[in-house]
């Protein structure tokens, strides 16, 4: 008898996920055995440095290709819409921002590890997207126990049918995410594939008491930050630590025709002259690819949109030289370059309606007086009347306020 061709390579991701630990628990291993992610991926959108290609299974041509992208421990693009700003790629195609993908797989699965489902659990799904999450949910809760929610119909609508073809008919809506799913409550899970800057209050409300939300909270410096947090007794709050486990995630976004939120849209330029200045720290000692660094200077920098080391224009030199810049969603940019000057000090110029290099200068202090943590070192609580994030535990000194953006 011949097989499918997607068998093997669907049995092939299954056992490496179990070999390299992602997989621990028989359900899980059953779930993602039993569940094939071709069917949810029928198309893919490849980008490459000549712009994309959509690789489908429908194609003779490109089916290989596309069974083997399908079944690759990655995350696959399959919805995007054009940038709003009209960035194009070098070769000249408009640049298109993902609105939907199929989240890597390896990393979906240390999440359903870790959200600790029990036997009929009820559990809510923020982000549909193909559908291939609530599959897996069903599989291992049955899929009246499943209710997910995007705020895209169409793909609520092509998830459906695909469901329908594994025997599985959860409940799926349409709408904005951050509401949860009202009159379908309450729930004993709540996992989110969309990304948030504060823990949505309707959230909190629409758990069980003992109920757990998985959650990625991230700004825009440090996005791999998930959570999980659990709701002790029938008040309106939840605790828990940040994870170690990195997930990045597409934000959760209000409004279906606008790829971006509004943090994202590039800020109006400003006029005025720089702030100019010298720092005695040196900015080549800023530890900017550091994801624990830039976890923490999201915490003390609100809406922190980039932190990198790059060529910046220095005026009185009339040239470009090596700097640590920083910007932030308002506008604001410091950049501090990395050559001294005779006096040993080093140039910094500020822009915008905040100072941001002096924070930058204090939190590259704290980073070393906390031991320079990493991400998991911290934890969140979050009710109706406060959202803070925590360092070492809810009753240190160290806290900062959400949202992040």
């Amino acid at each position: 008898m011949t097989h499918p061709d997607w068998e093997p390579p669907l049995a092939a991701l299954a056992a490496a996920l179990a070999d390299a630990g992602h997989l621990r628990s028989k359900q899980w291993i059953e779930a993602f055995a039993a569940t094939p992610r071709h069917l949810f991926t029928p198309e893919v959108i490849v980008r490459t440095s000549d712009g994309y290609r959509t690789l489908s299974g429908d194609v003779p041509a490109t089916r290989q290709e596309w069974l083997n992208t399908v079944y690759a421990d990655e995350s696959l693009v399959v919805q995007d819409k054009p940038h709003a700003a009209g960035h194009r790629m070098p070769s000249g195609e408009p640049l298109r921002v993902p609105t939907s993908s199929s989240t890597m797989p390896s990393l979906m699965a240390r999440m359903l590890e870790a959200l600790d489902v029990g036997d009929d659990m009820r559990v809510l799904e923020i982000g549909t997207g193909t559908g291939y999450n609530s599959a897996l949910l069903s599989h291992r809760l049955g899929d009246h126990n499943v209710v997910s929610i995007d705020i895209d119909p169409d793909l609520t609508a092509q998830a459906a049918p695909r469901l329908v073809q594994l025997g599985y008919t959860p409940t799926l809506l349409a709408g904005d995410g951050a509401a949860g799913a009202p009159g379908h409550d309450p729930f004993d899970r709540i996992i989110a594939t969309a990304a948030v800057s504060e823990i949505p209050l309707a959230w909190i409300r629409q758990l069980k008491p003992g109920g757990k939300i998985l959650a990625n909270l991230r700004g825009e410096l440090a996005g791999g930050t998930l959570c999980l947090l659990s709701k002790e007794d029938e008040e309106d709050e939840v605790i828990g630590p940040v994870l170690p486990l990195g997930g990045h995630f597409m934000w959760l976004r209000p409004d279906l025709a606008d790829p971006h939120r509004p943090h994202e849209h590039t800020p109006d330029a400003r006029r005025g002259t720089s702030s100019r200045s010298t720092t005695s720290l040196p900015p080549a000692d800023v530890p900017v690819d550091d994801g624990g660094f830039r976890f923490l200077l999201q915490l003390q920098l609100h809406a922190v949109q980039a932190l990198w080391r790059g060529p910046a224009f220095d005026p009185p030199g009339r040239a470009e030289r090596d700097a640590v810049i920083v910007s932030t969603a308002d506008g604001s940019r410091a950049e501090a370059f990395t050559s001294p000057e005779p006096s040993k000090r080093y140039r910094v110029a500020q822009t915008g309606s905040r100072r941001l290099w002096d924070t930058v200068e204090a939190t590259r202090r704290l980073f070393d007086d906390l031991n320079q943590p990493t991400p998991d070192k911290f934890g969140v609580v979050a009710n109706d009347s406060t959202q803070f994030v925590w360092f070492g535990n809810d009753d240190d000194w160290h806290r900062w306020p959400l949202p992040l953006i």
